[in-house]
């Protein structure tokens, strides 16, 4: 599982940051079955870049001392058209969702010690729209392989979304 997702990482970056010269900066916030849940960070090409090609990376680490969820995904977006309010592309992403309890104090008596995964990669078409001056609303449609745990759940449309300010 680690294997696969940090080559599929390194396969991200090698299509992305060598081709982006002149690029477009986001940060904000996104959620979906392949984009991960929380705080995001995206690159895109700017307008009459070479490259069509773009990335984005979200996360989100919620631990304590004893359980914990943490949430990582990365995707490549190869931009479609861009017009003035609205923008149009095409992606490749994957997100792994990992959360585990251990119970060190036996105070209650149905807590249990467990650790669950989960992992969503799949092709996606997406548009945003820009809300206002640097603010940008998007939304995407993948084909999401959906693994649970060592298993195969399915493939599944789940929506991404990201909300995101500009630069």
């Amino acid at each position: 599982m680690k294997q696969f997702m940090i080559k599929l990482a390194m396969i991200a970056a090698m299509i992305a940051v060598p081709t982006v010269a002149h690029a477009e900066h986001s940060v904000g916030f996104a959620a979906g079955s392949t984009r991960g849940l929380g705080a995001t960070y995206r690159v895109l090409p700017d307008h009459g870049a070479e490259s069509p090609w773009g990335w984005q990376v979200t996360g989100l680490p919620l631990v304590s001392r004893d359980e914990g969820v943490v949430s990582a995904g990365a995707g490549a977006l190869y931009l479609l058209h861009r017009g003035e309010v609205a923008m149009a592309y095409a992606s490749l992403g994957a997100a792994a969702l990992v959360s585990w309890n251990n119970c060190k104090e036996n105070t209650d008596e149905f807590c249990k010690d467990e650790s669950h995964w989960g992992l969503g990669v799949g092709p996606g078409i997406g548009f945003e729209l820009r809300v206002v001056d640097n603010l940008g609303w998007s939304i995407e449609i993948p084909l999401a392989l959906m693994f649970a745990d060592g298993d195969f759940h399915g493939l599944y449309p789940v929506p991404n979304s990201s909300l995101v300010y500009h630069w």
